[in-house]
């Protein structure tokens, strides 16, 4: 797992994960949610306390409500690489959940839902996403590759054009 973090100002956070088969660790935010737009592969998206899982595949968005418990796992088969470009608006947190064995056993019933048609909420950012999609497509963060980036502002660029103007759900339907 190759994780490249290259901006957070004004209380927006943009991270890229370059994902083998090593789960990112499960964690929790309590004031942001993590909005994750799959840019190659396809990624897993374990909510164990939910007793859900879903798999985004390539070209589509998801986002998981602040507090609650997760991680994301590379979807795609062994071998093959996925990606992601994550976003999150507000003052970012994180806390690490230190016993997996027991959120990975929430999910030993599990099965896979389809992940490819839910709605993000990124408040009223919308400008200053596109802002940023602009930004980058001029000023290439020294990190990302060409590919890369190219899939940051293809991320921000849907995140903007299709993300609702609102602030998330406490626990919207399509989550429970």
């Amino acid at each position: 797992m190759e994780m490249k973090e290259f901006y957070y100002q004004d209380g927006i956070r943009v991270s890229l994960f370059n994902l083998d088969h090593e789960a990112v660790p499960y964690h929790f935010h309590q004031s942001v949610s993590d909005m994750i737009y799959c840019s190659k592969g396809t990624i897993r998206i374990e909510l164990p306390e939910l007793e859900k899982l879903f798999i985004v595949p390539q070209g589509k968005v998801f986002q998981i409500p602040a507090q609650v418990k997760h991680r994301f796992a590379n979807g795609a088969p062994e071998g093959v690489a996925s990606r992601y470009v994550l976003m999150q608006l507000g003052h970012f947190d994180i806390e690490f959940v230190k016993d997996t064995r027991a959120m990975q056993a929430l999910l030993s019933e599990t099965g896979p839902q389809n992940g490819d048609e839910k709605p993000v909420y990124i408040e009223d950012r919308k400008a200053d996403i596109l802002a940023l999609a602009d930004h980058f497509t001029q000023h290439k963060p020294e990190v990302l590759t060409d590919e890369e980036n190219r899939d940051v502002v293809t991320a921000l660029r849907y995140f903007a054009e299709q993300g609702i103007a609102a602030i998330y759900p406490l626990m919207p339907e399509e989550i429970v």
